[in-house]
């Protein structure tokens, strides 16, 4: 039995996904596809525009096989944390290969991006320290630093998901683990205007009302799903409130301690925050040169979540989220490469730091939602895993 690995958002699932999943059979061969996805946050720090169990199904009228969670713990990170909770995911339940898209598919290049990144104590490394001294972002850093390591234009390196690509190689090497990379050359710009072209122009649209275009780019497998689940998209009015009351009930201290908070920035959004009227608003105050909007809405994220600084060394569960009828030998399979850690009842995850932090997640993004299933607290506690067949959807 082969297995490929998909680290993902789907927020929401789009043609380009359906594409990449294709590919990946293609160019694999595999028997099947395991998807990691980000649950209640995502990792720009936005509340999820579906509940993670709709995305879930969407990935298996997809074509996914089955849905495993990457805990918030991770997923409300920078590239690296996010790639290093979804590449450990994937080597605890054994995958073979690990697909992921990007802005080029030319592998060589992107091992040698990821050697680089690896190079902790060389001249990457004095170089980005000497950037940040100048006041760049560490991004920015970084990314010229690799650039002249690399013998290439900064800007060639100015790619979404070009980081997040050599993050999940940088990780594969640094463990030795034993999947292959299949990368997937992307064919329209992650952020483009055209709707079909990005989840974040498809949100876009959805929010300023015109949601019949959006709904007609996306797979037709998930459209009904979906406009079922747009009365229930969280309200950004709710999430403002919350997000400055989070901010405000620390101390300048608390905040200096949330995770990516240091050089001034958790300071500096504690100060902005006692007077901001909105989530946005905030972030345009605290915006400059050296923090991105990424990095301080993650860190209006954390403070809500509380989100630890840290991440432990081992990943602390395998949590399934669904998978498809017709895939059920994956479960045991999975199970058994897993050594037994691939989890379907929650009950046997009460007693981890990383999951009652995940409630938590689910829990506030439900607050800001219309749904009296969702506003439910616990929900994360008595959702057994979904599975889906060809004829009934979801059971």
């Amino acid at each position: 039995m082969t297995i490929a690995g998909i680290i993902c958002e789907y927020n929401p699932l789009h043609e380009g996904h359906v594409y990449h999943m294709n590919e990946t059979r293609r160019r694999t061969g595999c028997d099947y596809i395991v998807c990691v996805m980000a649950g209640a946050f995502m990792q720009r720090g936005e509340p999820a525009f579906l509940d993670k169990f709709v995305r879930a199904e969407c990935a298996l009228r997809a074509g996914a096989d089955a849905v495993v969670e990457l805990p918030a713990l991770y997923a409300v990170r920078p590239a690296e944390l996010y790639a290093r909770g979804g590449v450990d995911i994937l080597r605890a339940v054994g995958a073979d290969f690990l697909s992921f898209g990007s802005e080029t598919d030319d592998l060589d290049f992107l091992l040698s991006l990821s050697g680089a990144l690896l190079d902790e104590s060389g001249e990457v490394s004095r170089q980005v320290r000497e950037g940040l001294r100048a006041g760049k972002t560490l991004a920015r850093a970084r990314g010229e630093a690799l650039a002249r390591a690399l013998g290439v234009e900064p800007e060639c390196l100015n790619q979404p998901n070009l980081a997040l690509a050599a993050e999940y190689l940088k990780r594969i090497l640094e463990t030795n683990a034993p999947m292959r990379p299949v990368c997937v050359k992307r064919t329209s710009p992650y952020h483009a205007d055209e709707p079909s072209a990005s989840a974040s122009a498809l949100r876009r649209a959805f929010l300023a009302g015109d949601a019949e275009t959006a709904l007609a780019r996306l797979p037709e497998c998930t459209r009904e799903i979906v406009r079922r689940e747009l009365p229930f998209a969280p309200d950004a009015r709710v999430w403002d409130a919350l997000a400055l009351w989070s901010i405000r009930r620390l101390s300048p201290e608390a905040m200096d301690a949330l995770p990516d908070a240091g050089e001034g920035v958790g300071r500096r959004l504690w100060n902005m925050a006692q007077t901001a009227g909105s989530a946005e608003e905030l972030t345009e105050l605290v915006k400059c040169k050296r923090y991105t909007r990424a990095r301080i809405s993650r860190l209006i994220a954390s403070a809500a979540l509380e989100l630890p600084a840290n991440v432990p060394e081992e990943i602390p569960y395998v949590r399934l989220l669904g998978f498809r009828r017709a895939s059920s030998e994956l479960i045991a399979e999975l199970k058994k490469r897993s050594g037994g850690r691939l989890c379907a009842d929650p009950a046997a995850l009460e007693n981890t730091d990383a999951f009652r932090l995940e409630c938590r997640a689910t829990d506030l993004r439900g607050l800001l939602t219309a749904s009296p299933v969702y506003r439910q607290t616990g929900r994360d506690r008595t959702a057994r895993f979904l599975w889906c067949d060809e004829k009934n959807g979801r059971i």
